[in-house]
């Protein structure tokens, strides 16, 4: 579970920002759906991040990209010379040779974590760790790294005694903490499992189909698949997936010579007779389904599979080609007790702002009220210098200093350029003014 993830000095945003699941004491709506305790704090079990073209929000979910591929693979990928990818703020020259800067911090069994690292290009500069069990609130210390005048220092504390052996052989350019998963400390098993299957990030954009389609050939998720894609009215009774092995040229292999394979998707539909009646079966190649439906069935796999095992997913333009109707309802999969019993969450960005207006019932209160928590809503700017900026709504203060009220008109308000995060269109030159 997530609790709150920052970072500094990375693509567009230059000072620190942070997205944080916890949820706001002073905002009471939607308190069984859209939140959960753990750890004893509220976390809310969904975060929509709004603002206008090349605002940043994309590079929020990069940023979170990054760490979790440094965590992952930055011991095992990278050699001695090789450089780290990252970009700093280039929109300022005291930013542009200064190190990149993310933390994260999460639960995990009866414990809470901070963890972050500082790289630049040719090395990590600093990486901590703390722990803090459960009900405790004072953190304890695993390990600290610094690299002062050229030398990189790793202080291990008891609390993390059996990693002590790693420490000779963690590279300048690679984590401690993955160094420590390649050379099996256990201890840090559970973590790296975490960032490995239970907090993943996928692009809206360019998913890939791969995973949802696994899914179906193994079985696994196949009955929720297909039931998704139902729902979302597509049509679609039923699918089969088949692996082709091809050779480099992508045709059918007659040798083992470089043999790969790809995956052959077929998409079930009722034949229907003169009078309109079922009369049989058409199986269709996937690619003649629309982008729409393509794209939602690469999401259903992640989305399922997050909502089944309570972890925590990211999604980059989820909304993109996709209708608000089905956006609505992907979201209020995470945000029910019902659909998501194992309190899994969710963020991701949008331009789709009938999330901000719509109301549903809440039989406790007998009302209907706002979707989404004024909490639960961010939004990404950028200032006069190109540096993102990311706030929730319920820190926005209006023009007399007062928090924005759960009863406000969101979606209004945001197309109007209230909250600001919307894009300020000037004169098009190729258009003539009307004298």
């Amino acid at each position: 579970m997530l609790i709150r993830f920052s970072v500094q000095n990375f693509l567009s945003i230059r000072d620190r920002q942070t997205l944080d699941f916890t949820a706001v004491k002073t905002c009471k709506e939607r308190m069984d759906d859209n939140t959960f305790e753990a750890g004893g704090q509220r976390l809310l079990k969904s975060i929509a991040l709004y603002g206008a073209n090349a605002s940043g929000k994309s590079n929020i979910m990069t940023a979170f990209t990054f760490l979790r591929g440094m965590i992952l693979n930055s011991a095992k990928d990278r050699q001695s010379p090789d450089e780290i990818p990252t970009i700093p703020f280039l929109f300022r020259d005291s930013t542009s040779n200064v190190p990149s800067c993310f933390e994260i911090e999460f639960i995990l069994g009866d414990n809470g974590y901070r963890y972050g690292f500082e790289v630049t290009r040719a090395a990590v500069i600093s990486e901590w760790l703390f722990r803090k069990p459960f009900p405790k609130n004072k953190e304890t210390t695993l390990f600290r790294r610094a690299l002062n005048n050229g030398e990189d220092t790793i202080d291990v504390t008891s609390e993390f005694k059996a990693a002590e052996s790693v420490v000779v052989h963690t590279r300048e350019n690679g984590l401690f903490l993955s160094t420590c998963d390649l050379l099996a400390i256990k201890e840090v098993k559970p973590m790296i499992h975490l960032f490995a299957k239970s907090i993943t990030a996928v692009s809206g954009e360019r998913i890939s189909p791969g995973f949802s389609s696994q899914c179906v050939m193994d079985g696994s998720l196949k009955k929720d698949i297909l039931g998704f894609l139902q729902a979302a009215d597509t049509c679609i009774q039923d699918l089969s997936i088949n692996e082709l092995k091809q050779d480099a040229d992508g045709m059918e292999i007659g040798s083992p010579r470089r043999a790969r394979s790809r995956l052959e998707i077929k998409s079930h539909h009722h034949m229907y007779s003169e009078n309109d009646d079922v009369c049989g079966e058409m199986q269709l190649p996937f690619v003649f389904e629309s982008l729409g439906t393509q794209k939602l069935f690469a999401l259903a796999g992640p989305i399922i599979d997050t909502l089944r095992n309570g972890s925590v997913l990211f999604i980059d333009e989820m909304d993109s080609r996709i209708h608000p109707v089905l956006t609505r309802n992907i979201v209020r999969l995470f945000n029910s007790q019902k659909s998501n019993p194992n309190n899994a969450q969710l963020v991701f960005n949008t331009h789709d702002t009938n999330l901000l207006s719509f109301k549903t019932y809440n039989p406790d209160t007998e009302k209907d009220e706002l979707f989404l928590r004024r909490d639960q809503i961010y939004f990404a700017e950028k200032d006069k210098t190109e540096a993102t900026h990311v706030y929730s709504l319920i820190e926005f203060k209006n023009e007399d200093g007062l928090t924005i009220r759960n009863d406000a008109s969101f979606e209004k308000d945001y197309l109007g350029g209230r909250y600001g995060a919307v894009p300020y269109i000037g004169a098009f030159p190729f258009v003539e003014e009307s004298p």
